[in-house]
């Protein structure tokens, strides 16, 4: 294709401004060479193109060198991907200086086109492998230590949206497991909200300084369920003295004689004693016994 207009001359779809006119190219990363003449440094290069006779939409031109004995500019265009669509038709519009080529009642007629390759079906996503229904991983339980906390200070924080706000500041407490003892260092504390179905949901964060000079933090979660009624309780400040409580302990320390703590996965099962403001629980560690038959 070859355009001249005042002045101008603009070519594509030769040897030396290759591009794709009648043939088929592909949906991401088709593009063609736009030559100009005479090279200006004012020289912008537009390609106006349509799918399918659609909207007409347009991507500018990036110079890409000049060729200095032949008075010749050269730009190169890359069309955006066309994730749908089967024929693009085109027009490249040299501009300079308020003068165009080719003229606009050539270039509305978009003179050059290509055809685009059958889109490919996307591959099936991969069927992830069924889990056996005849295996299930075993799990097992060593104790690891008795924690019995007493609560200073209870403190009725009041109605939220989740339920009934209430903090438990502990005034002291002991932990004991084969082999090492502590207590429960000053400003821990179990949170709790008291749900409408009337579980506490707990949120604890202690730590525990063994007689040998380890610090334990830990951090949990958990359950206490106080009844059907825990939640109207809870708001008269009347919770039930007893109530069953799981917990399941994270344990963090650099102390190297407990660092194994620090590697378990840890659940607690007591219970409450409101009436004295104590709670009690054990705490084991989960361990895993890899696969075990059961069907």
């Amino acid at each position: 294709m070859n355009f001249t207009h005042d002045g101008l001359s603009l070519w594509y779809g030769t040897p030396d401004a290759p591009a794709p006119i009648d043939e088929v190219a592909p949906r991401d990363g088709s593009s063609l060479i736009v030559a100009a003449r005479p090279a200006k440094p004012t020289n912008t290069v537009l390609v106006r193109y349509r799918v399918d006779g659609g909207i007409v939409r347009a991507v500018p031109g990036r110079e890409l060198r000049i060729d200095y004995e032949r008075d010749a500019q050269y730009f190169a265009v890359t069309f955006p991907a066309f994730p749908s669509g089967d024929v693009v038709e085109y027009s490249p519009v040299l501009s300079c200086a308020g003068r165009q080529v080719p003229p606009a009642h050539i270039a509305t007629r978009f003179p050059s086109k290509f055809r685009l390759p059958p889109k490919s079906a996307r591959p099936a996503a991969p069927t992830p492998p069924p889990i056996p229904q005849k295996q299930r991983y075993g799990a097992g339980l060593n104790f690891v230590a008795t924690v019995q906390v007493t609560f200073g200070t209870t403190q009725f924080v009041g109605d939220t949206a989740a339920g009934m706000r209430i903090n438990f500041f502990v005034g002291q407490g002991l932990v004991e497991g084969p082999g090492f003892r502590g207590k429960v260092t000053d400003g821990s504390s179990d949170q709790m909200i008291v749900r409408r179905d009337g579980m506490g949901v707990v949120r604890i964060r202690a730590a525990f300084a063994t007689e040998d000079g380890a610090i334990l933090d830990v951090e949990s979660g958990g359950y206490a369920d106080f009844g059907a009624d825990g939640y109207r309780r809870a708001l008269a400040h009347s919770l039930p003295d007893r109530a069953p409580l799981v917990v399941s302990p994270l344990i963090s320390t650099r102390h190297p004689k407990y660092a194994w703590l620090s590697r378990l996965q840890c659940i607690g099962v007591g219970q409450t004693h409101l009436a004295v403001g104590q709670a009690t629980y054990h705490v084991y560690a989960v361990s895993t016994q890899g696969l075990t038959v059961t069907l």
